[in-house]
């Protein structure tokens, strides 16, 4: 790591950062150029963070004022929890010893918090907060065009409007979110900026990180976790404790997020065990791209990664070559 660190990609990347979460599309990214300070400066990432936060007020400072309304503490402390959550995935696990924790788990313990602030801030708000607004508008529009598309079928379209009512469509996205919607939303974003981080920290410093997936084996018990929360779930459904249940939904998809994790790396291990040129590692990084945006096809491509995470419990798929040294977990 380098003993001193250049001011302009700290100013670079985090007016980015703070700019990029003001953008309808790119707020998604808005995290991944702290990621690359943090891989590739860790000194300066903590000081990054607090700048793209600083520089963050004076953005949404200004368009409180121009348009008159947001919630604008609110949209501040949001960006600086994820922003310092974010960081502490990235530079956590190489500079001091507290909180030294692998990345899988930091992942985790990350995605858990923020899912726990977005229902607290969203599901769990009693006023018209612009992020409750946004969530009823989204079921209005969704329930109107879901309503629309029976055509001039007059059964059909009285049998969508009792049913698929906006309020139902808010219950359904509220149980969908507190049985691991949530979670599993925000470890996706933290996943997606890091692998972005990763990615630039490659292409602009020629670096690979020692953090590799192709190395990433889910903890031994895990196995056993997903078992038992499915008999948890099975078994509160049955009797009817709503609780209970939303638990268990919770950890079930830490473990499936821990087994999507280990069957990406058992892909990631097989394909770079095979020499190809790289044009053709590129059309392979297209087309995971494109499978993961995909609606249809990422499900399966989920489901397939899932399964196989699981099949290393009980098949060697990643043993090593005789005359090669034996891999150990790196993530």
């Amino acid at each position: 790591m380098e003993k001193r660190t250049p001011l302009l990609p700290v100013l670079i990347c985090s007016g980015l950062s703070a700019a990029m979460m003001h953008s309808s599309f790119l707020s998604f990214f808005s995290l991944a150029p702290l990621g690359y300070i943090a891989a590739v400066h860790t000194q300066a990432a903590w000081f990054t963070v607090a700048l793209a936060v600083v520089t963050k007020c004076v953005f949404s400072l200004a368009l409180f004022f121009y348009y008159r309304s947001g919630s604008l503490w609110i949209d501040i402390l949001f960006f600086a929890a994820l922003a310092a959550g974010f960081t502490w995935i990235m530079a956590g696990g190489r500079e001091g010893r507290l909180l030294h924790i692998r990345t899988a788990c930091r992942l985790i313990i990350v995605s858990a918090a923020g899912a726990l602030a977005f229902l607290f801030f969203v599901l769990g708000s009693r006023n018209n907060s612009d992020l409750n607004e946004i969530v009823k508008a989204q079921a209005d529009l969704l329930s109107s065009v879901i309503v629309s598309s029976s055509g001039a079928d007059a059964v059909r379209r009285s049998f969508l409007e009792q049913t698929l009512t906006p309020e139902k469509l808010l219950e359904a996205f509220r149980g969908i979110v507190l049985r691991g919607g949530a979670l599993f939303s925000f470890f996706s974003l933290f996943l997606v900026n890091r692998q972005l981080a990763i990615t630039a920290t490659w292409i602009i410093k020629k670096r690979r990180t020692a953090q590799n997936l192709s190395a990433f084996h889910a903890p031994d018990n895990t196995i056993w976790f997903l078992s038992f929360s499915l008999a948890v779930i099975l078994l509160a459904r049955t009797i009817k404790m709503e609780i209970p249940e939303i638990a268990a939904w919770n950890v079930l998809v830490v473990c499936a997020i821990l087994f999507l994790g280990q069957g990406a790396g058992i892909v990631l291990f097989i394909l770079a065990r095979r020499t190809m040129p790289p044009v053709l590692r590129l059309v392979f990084n297209v087309l995971i791209i494109i499978v993961i945006f995909s609606p249809a096809i990422n499900t399966i491509a989920l489901a397939a990664l899932l399964l196989l995470g699981i099949a290393e419990n009980w098949l060697p798929l990643r043993a090593p070559k005789q005359d090669g040294p034996t891999s150990t977990p790196g993530l």
